[in-house]
Protein backbone atom coordinates (compact mmCIF):
# COMPACT_ATOMS: atom_id res chain seq x y z
CA UNK A 1 0.00 0.00 0.00
CA UNK A 2 1.36 3.52 -0.99
CA UNK A 3 1.09 5.89 2.03
CA UNK A 4 1.44 9.80 1.41
CA UNK A 5 4.65 10.36 3.52
CA UNK A 6 3.20 14.01 4.64
CA UNK A 7 0.41 13.08 7.39
CA UNK A 8 -2.21 15.40 8.55
CA UNK A 9 -0.68 14.30 12.17
CA UNK A 10 1.61 17.65 11.94
CA UNK A 11 -1.28 19.58 11.68
CA UNK A 12 -3.03 17.97 14.47
CA UNK A 13 0.13 19.04 16.74
CA UNK A 14 -1.19 22.47 16.29
CA UNK A 15 -5.05 21.54 16.68
CA UNK A 16 -6.28 22.72 13.68
CA UNK A 17 -7.24 21.23 10.19
CA UNK A 18 -6.03 20.81 6.78
CA UNK A 19 -5.98 24.11 4.84
CA UNK A 20 -6.51 23.73 0.97
CA UNK A 21 -2.98 24.36 0.56
CA UNK A 22 -1.82 21.67 2.78
CA UNK A 23 -4.49 19.10 0.94
CA UNK A 24 -2.87 20.07 -1.91
CA UNK A 25 0.82 19.53 -0.48
CA UNK A 26 -0.37 16.08 0.50
CA UNK A 27 -1.81 15.31 -3.48
CA UNK A 28 1.79 16.72 -4.56
CA UNK A 29 3.89 15.22 -2.24
CA UNK A 30 2.25 11.78 -3.55
CA UNK A 31 2.43 12.74 -7.21
CA UNK A 32 6.24 13.15 -6.44
CA UNK A 33 6.70 10.06 -4.55
CA UNK A 34 5.56 7.79 -7.24
CA UNK A 35 7.18 9.69 -9.64
CA UNK A 36 10.35 9.11 -8.31
CA UNK A 37 9.15 5.11 -8.31
CA UNK A 38 8.70 5.11 -11.96
CA UNK A 39 12.18 7.10 -12.10
CA UNK A 40 13.62 3.32 -10.18
CA UNK A 41 11.44 0.94 -12.11
CA UNK A 42 8.31 0.62 -10.21
CA UNK A 43 5.93 -1.68 -11.80
CA UNK A 44 3.69 1.51 -12.17
CA UNK A 45 3.57 1.15 -15.50
CA UNK A 46 1.14 -1.44 -15.88
CA UNK A 47 -1.69 0.80 -14.89
CA UNK A 48 -3.61 2.33 -17.25
CA UNK A 49 -2.70 5.29 -19.78
CA UNK A 50 -5.96 6.22 -21.07
CA UNK A 51 -8.66 8.42 -18.69
CA UNK A 52 -11.69 10.25 -19.74
CA UNK A 53 -12.09 12.68 -17.15
CA UNK A 54 -12.26 16.08 -16.61
CA UNK A 55 -8.27 16.63 -16.91
CA UNK A 56 -7.70 15.12 -20.34
CA UNK A 57 -9.61 16.96 -22.27
CA UNK A 58 -8.87 19.26 -24.94
CA UNK A 59 -9.84 22.52 -24.43
CA UNK A 60 -12.87 22.02 -27.02
CA UNK A 61 -14.08 19.22 -25.18
CA UNK A 62 -14.42 21.59 -22.17
CA UNK A 63 -16.56 24.18 -24.69
CA UNK A 64 -19.44 21.62 -25.32
CA UNK A 65 -19.69 21.06 -21.55
CA UNK A 66 -22.93 22.98 -19.80
CA UNK A 67 -21.40 25.73 -17.53
CA UNK A 68 -21.10 23.87 -14.25
CA UNK A 69 -19.42 20.77 -15.63
CA UNK A 70 -17.11 23.11 -18.16
CA UNK A 71 -16.69 24.99 -14.82
CA UNK A 72 -15.42 21.50 -13.47
CA UNK A 73 -13.44 20.56 -15.98
CA UNK A 74 -11.31 24.22 -16.68
CA UNK A 75 -10.97 23.51 -12.56
CA UNK A 76 -9.08 20.14 -13.64
CA UNK A 77 -7.84 20.78 -16.20
CA UNK A 78 -5.67 23.97 -14.48
CA UNK A 79 -4.89 21.69 -11.15
CA UNK A 80 -3.23 19.17 -13.45
CA UNK A 81 -0.91 21.79 -15.15
CA UNK A 82 -0.26 23.61 -12.34
CA UNK A 83 0.46 20.35 -10.41
CA UNK A 84 1.42 18.74 -13.00
CA UNK A 85 3.23 20.41 -15.74
CA UNK A 86 4.90 23.66 -13.96
CA UNK A 87 5.50 22.38 -10.00
CA UNK A 88 6.98 19.37 -10.72
CA UNK A 89 10.33 20.69 -12.24
CA UNK A 90 11.05 22.23 -8.64
CA UNK A 91 11.57 18.95 -7.63
CA UNK A 92 15.14 18.12 -7.27
CA UNK A 93 15.49 14.45 -6.72
CA UNK A 94 13.40 13.97 -9.93
CA UNK A 95 15.84 13.55 -12.83
CA UNK A 96 15.03 15.55 -16.24
CA UNK A 97 14.01 12.68 -18.71
CA UNK A 98 11.20 12.52 -15.29
CA UNK A 99 10.31 16.39 -14.91
CA UNK A 100 10.41 17.42 -18.32
CA UNK A 101 7.99 14.34 -19.83
CA UNK A 102 5.02 15.62 -19.89
CA UNK A 103 2.73 12.80 -20.97
CA UNK A 104 4.45 10.99 -18.07
CA UNK A 105 3.57 13.37 -15.25
CA UNK A 106 0.35 13.93 -16.43
CA UNK A 107 -0.34 10.41 -16.24
CA UNK A 108 1.24 10.00 -12.91
CA UNK A 109 -1.28 12.65 -11.78
CA UNK A 110 -4.42 10.98 -12.99
CA UNK A 111 -2.90 7.81 -10.83
CA UNK A 112 -3.15 9.68 -7.94
CA UNK A 113 -6.06 12.07 -8.73
CA UNK A 114 -8.01 8.71 -9.95
CA UNK A 115 -6.65 5.75 -7.66
CA UNK A 116 -5.77 7.24 -4.49
CA UNK A 117 -8.23 7.40 -1.22
CA UNK A 118 -8.54 9.28 1.93
CA UNK A 119 -7.95 8.05 5.07
CA UNK A 120 -9.93 8.89 7.85
CA UNK A 121 -6.34 10.52 9.28
CA UNK A 122 -6.45 12.94 5.84
CA UNK A 123 -3.56 11.16 4.23
CA UNK A 124 -3.79 9.96 0.44
CA UNK A 125 -3.04 5.77 0.07
CA UNK A 126 -3.71 4.02 -2.88
CA UNK A 127 -4.49 0.40 -1.75
CA UNK A 128 -3.42 -2.33 -3.97
CA UNK A 129 -6.76 -4.22 -5.19
CA UNK A 130 -8.58 -1.87 -3.31
CA UNK A 131 -7.90 0.66 -5.69
CA UNK A 132 -9.88 -1.74 -8.48
CA UNK A 133 -13.08 -1.26 -6.67
CA UNK A 134 -15.84 0.03 -9.24
CA UNK A 135 -18.17 2.84 -8.14
CA UNK A 136 -21.96 1.45 -7.23
CA UNK A 137 -24.46 4.28 -7.15
CA UNK A 138 -27.13 4.10 -3.49
CA UNK A 139 -25.93 0.63 -2.93
CA UNK A 140 -22.71 -0.42 -2.43
CA UNK A 141 -21.21 -4.01 -1.32
CA UNK A 142 -18.22 -2.73 0.19
CA UNK A 143 -17.60 -0.20 2.71
CA UNK A 144 -13.89 0.57 3.06
CA UNK A 145 -12.57 1.18 6.83
CA UNK A 146 -9.07 1.30 8.46
CA UNK A 147 -7.74 0.00 11.70
CA UNK A 148 -5.53 2.28 14.02
CA UNK A 149 -2.49 1.18 12.14
CA UNK A 150 -3.81 2.44 9.09
CA UNK A 151 -4.36 -1.23 7.50
CA UNK A 152 -7.06 -1.28 4.50
CA UNK A 153 -9.93 -3.59 4.86
CA UNK A 154 -12.77 -4.21 2.80
CA UNK A 155 -15.75 -5.34 4.67
CA UNK A 156 -19.64 -6.00 2.61
CA UNK A 157 -22.35 -4.21 3.44
CA UNK A 158 -24.82 -7.32 2.70
CA UNK A 159 -25.06 -10.79 2.47
CA UNK A 160 -23.41 -11.02 -1.36
CA UNK A 161 -24.99 -13.83 -3.87
CA UNK A 162 -22.47 -15.37 -6.18
CA UNK A 163 -21.71 -13.48 -9.62
CA UNK A 164 -22.14 -10.45 -7.89
CA UNK A 165 -19.43 -7.73 -8.76
CA UNK A 166 -17.81 -5.58 -5.49
CA UNK A 167 -18.51 -1.93 -5.52
CA UNK A 168 -17.59 0.90 -3.34
CA UNK A 169 -19.11 4.59 -3.51
CA UNK A 170 -17.12 7.42 -5.51
CA UNK A 171 -19.13 10.07 -4.09
CA UNK A 172 -22.34 11.31 -4.41
CA UNK A 173 -24.88 9.36 -6.57
CA UNK A 174 -26.59 12.36 -7.16
CA UNK A 175 -24.18 14.66 -8.50
CA UNK A 176 -23.09 12.35 -11.87
CA UNK A 177 -21.31 15.76 -12.94
CA UNK A 178 -18.74 15.02 -10.01
CA UNK A 179 -17.97 11.49 -11.37
CA UNK A 180 -17.47 12.11 -14.88
CA UNK A 181 -15.26 15.58 -14.12
CA UNK A 182 -13.13 13.35 -11.93
CA UNK A 183 -13.51 9.61 -12.83
CA UNK A 184 -14.25 10.34 -16.32
CA UNK A 185 -17.37 7.63 -16.09
CA UNK A 186 -21.13 8.40 -16.94
CA UNK A 187 -22.88 6.58 -14.14
CA UNK A 188 -26.57 5.74 -15.66
CA UNK A 189 -28.01 4.37 -12.41
CA UNK A 190 -28.05 7.76 -10.70
CA UNK A 191 -31.73 8.30 -9.45
CA UNK A 192 -31.58 12.02 -10.38
CA UNK A 193 -28.99 15.19 -11.14
CA UNK A 194 -28.75 18.60 -9.76
CA UNK A 195 -31.17 21.01 -11.13
CA UNK A 196 -28.51 23.14 -12.87
CA UNK A 197 -30.64 26.15 -11.55
CA UNK A 198 -28.02 28.85 -10.37
CA UNK A 199 -28.89 31.85 -9.08
CA UNK A 200 -27.55 35.29 -9.26
CA UNK A 201 -26.78 35.78 -5.70
CA UNK A 202 -27.48 32.67 -3.20
CA UNK A 203 -28.02 34.50 0.19
CA UNK A 204 -28.40 32.49 3.79
CA UNK A 205 -32.10 32.11 3.58
CA UNK A 206 -32.11 30.19 0.13
CA UNK A 207 -29.55 28.29 1.59
CA UNK A 208 -31.58 27.42 4.84
CA UNK A 209 -34.58 26.37 2.72
CA UNK A 210 -31.97 23.99 1.03
CA UNK A 211 -30.33 25.55 -1.64
CA UNK A 212 -27.32 22.82 -2.43
CA UNK A 213 -26.07 20.97 -5.23
CA UNK A 214 -26.88 17.19 -3.22
CA UNK A 215 -30.64 18.42 -2.87
CA UNK A 216 -31.73 20.72 -5.49
CA UNK A 217 -32.12 17.56 -7.79
CA UNK A 218 -34.62 16.86 -10.93
CA UNK A 219 -35.46 13.00 -10.60
CA UNK A 220 -35.28 10.33 -13.52
CA UNK A 221 -38.97 9.19 -12.41
CA UNK A 222 -39.48 13.09 -13.26
CA UNK A 223 -40.06 14.27 -9.95
CA UNK A 224 -38.74 17.73 -8.13
CA UNK A 225 -37.20 17.85 -5.00
CA UNK A 226 -39.11 20.28 -2.59
CA UNK A 227 -35.53 22.16 -2.31
CA UNK A 228 -36.27 23.37 -5.65
CA UNK A 229 -39.77 24.26 -5.40
CA UNK A 230 -38.97 26.17 -2.48
CA UNK A 231 -36.29 28.27 -3.66
CA UNK A 232 -38.77 29.12 -6.73
CA UNK A 233 -41.54 30.19 -4.47
CA UNK A 234 -38.55 32.24 -2.66
CA UNK A 235 -37.30 34.03 -5.79
CA UNK A 236 -40.29 34.79 -7.14
CA UNK A 237 -41.72 36.36 -3.13
CA UNK A 238 -38.57 38.00 -2.88
CA UNK A 239 -39.60 40.33 -6.29
CA UNK A 240 -43.21 40.48 -5.63
CA UNK A 241 -44.29 39.68 -2.27
CA UNK A 242 -42.30 40.62 0.94
CA UNK A 243 -44.60 39.58 3.46
CA UNK A 244 -45.25 36.40 2.03
CA UNK A 245 -41.88 35.52 1.52
CA UNK A 246 -41.30 36.29 5.36
CA UNK A 247 -44.24 34.39 6.34
CA UNK A 248 -42.40 31.48 4.18
CA UNK A 249 -39.23 31.50 6.33
CA UNK A 250 -41.26 31.31 8.84
CA UNK A 251 -43.02 28.61 8.64
CA UNK A 252 -40.30 26.70 7.05
CA UNK A 253 -38.50 27.45 10.76
CA UNK A 254 -41.18 26.33 12.43
CA UNK A 255 -42.19 23.05 10.23
CA UNK A 256 -45.85 24.55 9.63
CA UNK A 257 -46.28 22.55 6.50
CA UNK A 258 -49.81 23.71 5.95
CA UNK A 259 -48.85 27.27 5.60
CA UNK A 260 -45.81 26.75 3.96
CA UNK A 261 -48.16 24.61 1.18
CA UNK A 262 -50.39 26.85 1.09
CA UNK A 263 -48.27 29.18 -0.16
CA UNK A 264 -46.97 27.20 -2.50
CA UNK A 265 -50.67 26.67 -3.72
CA UNK A 266 -51.14 30.05 -3.86
CA UNK A 267 -48.08 30.81 -6.12
CA UNK A 268 -47.90 27.63 -8.17
CA UNK A 269 -48.60 29.58 -11.56
CA UNK A 270 -45.75 31.69 -10.64
CA UNK A 271 -43.72 29.18 -9.57
CA UNK A 272 -44.29 26.56 -12.31
CA UNK A 273 -43.54 29.11 -14.55
CA UNK A 274 -40.07 29.77 -13.58
CA UNK A 275 -39.50 26.23 -13.63
CA UNK A 276 -41.08 26.03 -17.35
CA UNK A 277 -38.38 28.67 -18.12
CA UNK A 278 -35.20 27.49 -16.65
CA UNK A 279 -36.25 23.66 -17.93
CA UNK A 280 -36.40 25.00 -21.39
CA UNK A 281 -33.37 27.16 -21.35
CA UNK A 282 -31.56 24.49 -20.51
CA UNK A 283 -32.75 22.26 -23.05
CA UNK A 284 -31.49 24.90 -25.80
CA UNK A 285 -27.93 25.26 -24.58
CA UNK A 286 -27.74 21.53 -24.49
CA UNK A 287 -28.54 21.22 -28.02
CA UNK A 288 -26.57 24.20 -29.24
CA UNK A 289 -23.42 22.45 -27.39
CA UNK A 290 -24.18 19.52 -28.73
CA UNK A 291 -24.28 20.96 -32.22
CA UNK A 292 -20.80 22.48 -31.66
CA UNK A 293 -19.42 18.71 -32.56
CA UNK A 294 -20.60 18.15 -35.74
CA UNK A 295 -17.75 18.46 -38.20
CA UNK A 296 -15.46 17.55 -35.37
CA UNK A 297 -12.83 14.54 -35.27
CA UNK A 298 -13.02 12.01 -32.61
CA UNK A 299 -9.65 11.05 -33.09
CA UNK A 300 -8.36 14.87 -32.31
CA UNK A 301 -10.87 14.69 -29.42
CA UNK A 302 -11.70 11.31 -28.33
CA UNK A 303 -13.66 12.04 -25.43
CA UNK A 304 -16.61 13.78 -27.25
CA UNK A 305 -18.69 10.33 -27.79
CA UNK A 306 -18.82 10.30 -24.01
CA UNK A 307 -19.32 13.90 -23.77
CA UNK A 308 -22.22 14.01 -25.53
CA UNK A 309 -24.07 10.87 -23.96
CA UNK A 310 -23.64 12.74 -20.46
CA UNK A 311 -25.76 15.67 -22.39
CA UNK A 312 -28.18 13.47 -23.36
CA UNK A 313 -28.44 12.09 -20.08
CA UNK A 314 -29.11 15.46 -18.85
CA UNK A 315 -31.22 16.44 -21.78
CA UNK A 316 -33.39 13.24 -21.38
CA UNK A 317 -33.20 14.27 -17.28
CA UNK A 318 -35.02 17.33 -18.19
CA UNK A 319 -37.49 16.27 -20.78
CA UNK A 320 -38.93 13.68 -18.67
CA UNK A 321 -39.04 16.64 -15.48
CA UNK A 322 -41.38 18.94 -18.38
CA UNK A 323 -43.31 15.64 -19.34
CA UNK A 324 -44.02 15.10 -15.84
CA UNK A 325 -45.60 18.94 -15.10
CA UNK A 326 -46.74 20.04 -18.57
CA UNK A 327 -47.35 16.97 -20.36
CA UNK A 328 -44.51 17.45 -23.54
Amino acid sequence: MFVNPVSKASCEIYNRPLSPRQNTLIFYTSHAHILLSFQKKSKTNRLPRYYTNAASMTPFCCLCLPSLMRKLAVKERGNMSRLSVSSIKLIPFLNDDTKYDTDLVNWVYQIVYTRAVESPDGDLKIVPMGDMFNHAGEYPEIEPSYDEEGNYYAYTTYDIPPNTPLRISYGDPTNPSFLFARYGFLDDTTPATFCKLIPPHINKEMEELGYCQKRMLFYKTGDVSDEVWDVLLYQHLSSTKIGDKRMLMTSHREGDYETKQMLHEKYYGETSGLLLEHIEGFIAQLDKLSGKVEGRSVEEHPRLPLILKHNQFVRDTFMTVRNRYFGY
